[in-house]
Parts: structure tokens; sequence; C-alpha cells
């Protein structure tokens, strides 16, 4: 006859997994949530932008004012790039430790909760 109590730290493990992995999964899924809306922002952004380049170049007549418009777009979209590549080395750093979670040794207590520090 199979004794069941040595099935139940087997179960207790595989539960607390597959609460650690929800737990990754959904804080993983929030982050990227989060960096679609920023995305979805920008390209809202340059779109306006791109646009009132366009509206500006067609309205002056001398080259010097559409080199000047040029030149202001030009400014504003490097600034915005800076931006835009630390925002995405910052979510790639952000995704990298949620997914580490997953793989990381459990310390905490049954809850999953890590240790306090005394």
């Amino acid at each position: 006859m199979t004794d069941l109590s040595d099935s139940r730290p087997i179960a207790d493990a595989i539960q607390s997994c597959a609460k650690r992995a929800m737990v990754v999964q959904s804080n993983f899924a929030e982050k990227l949530i989060e960096a679609n809306r920023h995305w979805f922002e920008q390209i809202q952004i340059e779109s306006t932008e791109a646009w009132e380049l366009f509206r500006k170049f067609n309205s002056v007549a001398t080259v010097a004012e559409k080199i000047t418009a040029l030149q202001d777009w030009t400014k504003g979209v490097t600034a915005r790039s800076a931006d835009d590549a630390t925002y995405a080395i910052e979510t790639a750093r952000s995704l990298g430790t949620i997914e580490l979670n997953l793989f990381a040794r459990q310390t905490g207590g049954a809850d999953g909760a890590p240790p306090k520090a005394a």
C-alpha cells in the first residue's frame, strides 16, 4: 500500500512553484503592458511632431526658416531618442529581474515572501 504522507511534500512543492510562476508571470505581463503603453504614447508624440514639422516646413517661405524648423525638430528627436534608449534599457533590466525571480531559490516561508532582515 502507498503511504500518502510521502506525496504531500511533493504536492506542496509543486503548488509552491506554480504559485511563484503565476506571480512572476503576472508581474512580467504588467511590465509588458506598461512598456506597450509607453511606446504607444511615444508613437503618438512622434507622429504629432512629424505633422508639426510638415506644417511648419510648408508654411514658411524662406530656406533659413525651413532649416531652423528642421534643426528644432532634430534636437527634439535626439532628446526623445536618448530618453527612449534609457527607457528601453531600464525596461529590459526590469523584465530580466522579474524573469530571474522564477528561477531564484525560495528562501522565504511558505507564503514565498523573502525573510525579513533583523
